[in-house]
């Protein structure tokens, strides 16, 4: 069982930038995943997001659609998600952020 202190979301909120505080404070609001209905159909609702293109391997991508499906998310949202944490723990180690 995971604890507030390993929780990516919960170490965003801390952080003192404010783009970081937004970004988890929009996933901190989402539903939790694996209920049927509580899937949004947008990543945020204001239309804040801009669309970027990211190729990636038939292998790469087929596995990030296999476990988007299993967590019950769409495989863009879960992508964003990974790359929100993986820039949090970078910053981290970076030691931009604390």
């Amino acid at each position: 069982m995971s604890t507030k202190d390993d929780d990516p979301i919960e170490k965003l909120l801390q952080s003192p930038d404010p783009m970081v505080k937004r970004g988890a404070e929009e996933l901190a609001a989402k539903p939790p995943r694996g209920k049927a209905g509580d899937r949004p159909t947008r990543a945020t609702g204001s239309g804040r997001t801009k669309p970027v293109a990211v190729r990636f391997d038939e292998f790469t991508l087929r596995r990030l659609r296999e476990l988007a499906a299993r967590r019950n998310t769409g495989y863009q949202t879960l992508l964003k998600e990974f790359v929100v944490e993986r820039l949090y723990e970078e910053e981290r180690r970076e030691g931009i952020i604390e």
